[in-house]
């Protein structure tokens, strides 16, 4: 069984929707972190001042066909290839401790 580490990146309005999204996939526990972030060029509003919406980080370890189907389904459903909504990947983990892997993904007894 392998796993990965699944990434989104998201604006903080659809963190929910998100998470939401992965426990319906089957992925449960996340580390969510909020951040921010700068682009170029930045976005402009009214009167020229500059707005970035608060973004959410959103980290799971599943397996990695799970992590996958995940990061599929969040781009699907949040609309992840329209400009500034996001972005979801997935990394392999070679190593991982502090967890057991036969458990990944199984509830908490």
């Amino acid at each position: 069984m392998t796993t990965s580490l699944l990434i989104a990146i998201v604006t903080e309005d659809i963190s929910d929707k998100a998470l939401g999204i992965a426990e319906r996939e089957g992925i449960r526990g996340a580390t969510i972190v909020p951040a921010s972030g700068i682009g170029h060029p930045a976005p402009k509003t009214f009167f020229g001042l500059t707005f970035q919406a608060p973004m959410t980080l959103l980290f799971w370890i599943a397996q990695s066909d799970v992590a996958n189907r995940t990061a599929l389904a969040l781009r699907n459903q949040l609309d992840l290839d329209s400009p500034k909504q996001g972005l979801a990947l997935t990394l392999s983990i070679d190593k991982l401790y502090g967890l057991d892997p036969t458990r990944i993904g199984q509830p908490t007894p």
